[in-house]
């Protein structure tokens, strides 16, 4: 796959947003990533999908390349910001956007602040839940865990040796597996490797996101398709068939096999799944 051309866009909080554009002719699409991650791992599934499509991959505050203070806040208006200072530098209207996790759901509220900027959206598992009072059980857990994530590594090697044998991300297809491993990190002049999202900020990001998103689902007017993975717990399917239900024009798919990072899996299955949904065709051209 040849390289983008990668740049940066102002948003809000002096954050420089990384994108990077595969350039063609094709139907601009942007593509985003989840909590942690980075938006070129979708770099393999984007070299299954054909020239239809002309990608632009989307790095949020905090993650991948983009440049950010050690003080941002992750509130939805603020990831917002981020996937909207993108739509107008690149002046998108009826674009079409694929986003994973958090970055599905900031792909869906997105469309109420730029309500041109898209067509449809193909979303995997995003992050939209109603807020209650209390807490989901295990959730504070959850957040502390983040913060003592090891950062830090000797390579590249023994990070994929060591992400790719134990779960979660060990249902990741090796190819994009090595892309996050790649882009996800930065060199140290020791010639050790780490996290570009450092765990104190990934774990800042868990806590405040999504606090009102839930409530605007039935505003959102374009047309998403919610994947979502079938394999373990009942919570993704739950979570999935009310999001799809509570949007205007929301519809279902499962990955019958496949858990929270599916959409990294079956690499052709989900290049399939984003050709007939956006071009009405699952052939490549």
């Amino acid at each position: 796959m040849h390289e983008p051309h990668s740049h940066f866009v102002s948003s809000e909080d002096q954050v420089q947003v990384a994108v990077h554009d595969y350039g063609g002719p094709g139907h601009p699409t942007l593509f985003v990533h989840g909590t942690g991650l980075v938006s070129r791992m979708w770099e393999p599934i984007i070299d299954r999908i054909g020239g239809e499509f002309r990608a632009i991959c989307v790095d949020l505050r905090a993650h991948g390349a983009t440049i950010n203070p050690s003080d941002i806040d992750f509130f939805d208006h603020r990831m917002v910001a981020d996937l909207a200072s993108v739509v107008d530098a690149f002046n998108l209207r009826d674009a079409w956007v694929v986003g994973h996790s958090m970055g599905g759901a900031t792909s869906i509220l997105t469309s109420l602040v730029r309500p041109d900027a898209f067509e449809r959206a193909w979303v995997y598992e995003p992050i939209l839940f109603e807020r209650t009072e209390d807490r989901p059980e295990g959730s504070i857990d959850f957040v502390e865990a983040t913060k003592r994530r090891r950062s830090i590594f000797p390579s590249r090697e023994e990070v994929i040796d060591r992400y790719g044998t134990r779960p979660p991300l060990n249902e990741v297809h090796p190819d994009c597996l090595e892309a996050y491993v790649h882009h996800g990190f930065f060199d140290r002049s020791d010639g050790s490797i780490e996290l570009a999202c450092n765990p104190l900020l990934e774990s800042k990001a868990f806590e405040q996101f999504l606090q009102l998103g839930w409530d605007r689902l039935p505003q959102v007017e374009i047309d998403v398709r919610v994947a979502y993975g079938g394999a373990g717990l009942d919570r993704p399917s739950t979570a999935a068939a009310s999001i799809a239900e509570r949007l205007p024009s929301g519809s279902l798919e499962v990955f019958a096999d496949s858990g929270h990072f599916g959409c990294f899996a079956s690499l052709e299955r989900v290049a399939d799944s984003l050709r007939t949904w956006f071009t009405g065709r699952p052939d490549k051209d």
